[in-house]
């Protein structure tokens, strides 16, 4: 359930598996990655065109009561994540793995404004978990990749509703679609947006998680409402044609 490896792929795919290592235990190069990564983020910013698709609920949530919501969104589209703190107009808090491959994500993501909750299910998980609560608890909206960090892709795991849960605050679906996109060849299959692209970034329903609801059928309720908000951004990008 991290944000961590998918952005490190696009370099991963240009250099040795040998090489890969010793580049990403290198801080000074690894800096200068995250500062590279941030660039190519300013780039699609100021090159693509960016449609949000919201639901009038969220709205209400976010814009006009201020209220932190649980961001929930697949691995593969990680890379849009600081698209979620421009649309709240303050910090998100999201949760980044702590292997050391992630320290380029990490430096991106903090250019962007980002607060960085490290662990993941194998490192520091429950210490991060109660980080992410406490965000919650202060009023700052979190954000999660369900499948994370090594899947399977498209499977929501427990962590992010056993957060929403315990804290009673709404999962807020979100998936995008591009009109121009390289899909990386990772576990995940992370998308990278290409410059001059069209991009609608859905933000779906808000839902509940009542701890009285059965678990599975959450798990699978959000899953659904992923995958369907996925196809409503796609056809939402047609339709802009």
């Amino acid at each position: 359930m991290v944000l961590s490896h998918s952005l490190e792929g696009f370099f991963y795919n240009t250099v040795p598996r040998k090489k890969k290592r010793t580049l990403f235990n290198n801080p000074a190069l690894a800096n200068l990655a995250g500062f590279l990564l941030n660039a190519y983020g300013e780039l699609i910013l100021r090159t693509c065109r960016i449609r949000l698709l919201v639901d009038p609920e969220v709205d209400r949530l976010v814009r006009e009561q201020r209220l932190p919501v649980i961001y929930a969104l697949w691995h593969c589209h990680v890379f849009f994540m600081p698209m979620l703190r421009r649309y709240e107009r303050r910090s998100v808090a999201v949760l980044l793995s702590s292997h050391r491959d992630a320290r380029i994500v990490g430096v991106a993501a903090r250019l962007r404004g980002v607060h960085l909750v490290e662990g993941s299910s194998t490192r520091g998980g429950m210490q991060a978990y109660r980080q992410l609560l406490r965000c919650l608890q202060q009023g700052q909206s979190v954000v999660i990749t369900p499948d994370g960090p090594r899947g399977p892709a498209r499977s929501v795991k427990s962590g992010l509703i056993q957060l929403a849960r315990q804290s009673g605050h709404v999962v807020v679906p979100v998936s995008l679609a591009c009109s121009s996109q390289r899909q990386l060849r990772s576990w995940d299959r992370s998308i990278v947006p290409l410059p001059f692209a069209r991009h609608v970034l859905a933000l779906g329903a808000p839902r509940c998680c009542s701890p009285e609801a059965d678990f599975e059928e959450q798990r699978q309720q959000l899953k659904a409402a992923l995958d369907d908000l996925g196809d409503a951004a796609a056809v939402s990008l047609t339709a802009s044609v």
